[in-house]
């Protein structure tokens, strides 16, 4: 995950980082209360009931990691607000596994989206009174509510179309191919032959036209390995490719450049 930042250069946080910030709950407590309005470590330390002390640790690990910022500094503290949009999905199936997360961070000098924006400017207009202004809000927050609901249906169900398919992959996978999987290489390398298969069949999106060794590196093993250790995967990697190469015809390989020619 890469964080732009006008002063720092880019700053990555890995996912194990991500996943360590998001799993403390004090630290998702304070998320939830800056998304809403902008507080100080006192204001914190009150509603919490904590001392001003550990409400500054978690506020200067959520600030180093780019996801809040100070929009009052002062020597006693000031104000704190999320920076950044940060989005994190999760999908877990006994055939699938897949985790989404990205932030980004929003140019103090960008356009900030108004009703205009959204097309309902005109109708917000005609409204008079405050108390209707603030009903024709809330049913508009509800309609997209709604909608997003719908979405994650849908995306329910096809993330269930996309599991049967992987099943069915894996079938296949252990009726034609598992004898010449198991040729040659040692159980373990198998095992990441099969491995580095599916990692490709999830994100076909990703990976169809060109696989990117380094990113099929992060996918399957993350980011969070030495420098060694990531060099001699990489080789491994490559290799095992060009075993999966010689038993499929589709994953073609040109000058060390890997596709599937589907």
């Amino acid at each position: 995950m890469i964080i732009e930042n006008q002063e720092n250069k880019n700053k990555i946080i890995n996912l194990d980082t991500l996943l360590e910030i998001l799993g403390n709950p004090t630290r998702r407590i304070i998320l939830a209360k800056l998304a809403k309005v902008p507080h100080g470590a006192s204001e914190l330390a009150r509603s919490l009931g904590i001392s001003r002390q550990a409400v500054h640790s978690q506020l200067k690990i959520l600030s180093d990691n780019g996801i809040i910022e100070n929009i009052d500094p002062k020597p006693r503290g000031g104000k704190y607000r999320i920076m950044s949009n940060l989005s994190l999905r999760i999908d877990l199936t006994p055939d699938y596994y897949n985790i989404e997360y990205d932030v980004a961070t929003i140019d103090e000098n960008s356009e900030i989206l108004q009703l205009k924006d959204i097309g309902y400017n005109v109708d917000y207009k005609k409204i008079k009174s405050p108390n209707n202004k603030l009903r024709f809000l809330g049913e508009k927050i509800k309609e997209i509510e709604q909608n997003i609901i719908e979405l994650e249906e849908e995306r329910s169900g096809l993330l269930q179309n996309k599991e049967c398919l992987i099943v069915e992959l894996k079938n296949l996978i252990g009726q034609q191919y598992e004898d010449q999987l198991r040729k040659g290489r040692s159980n373990s390398s198998k095992l990441e032959r099969k491995e580095i298969f599916y990692t490709l069949f999830y994100n076909p999106i990703k990976y169809f036209k060109r696989i990117n060794i380094d990113s099929l590196l992060d996918d399957m093993f993350f980011s969070g390995m030495d420098l060694i250790s990531r060099d001699q995967h990489r080789v491994s990697v490559r290799h095992l490719l060009r075993d999966l190469s010689n038993l499929m015809d589709f994953l073609k390989e040109d000058e060390d450049n890997w596709f599937f020619d589907i």
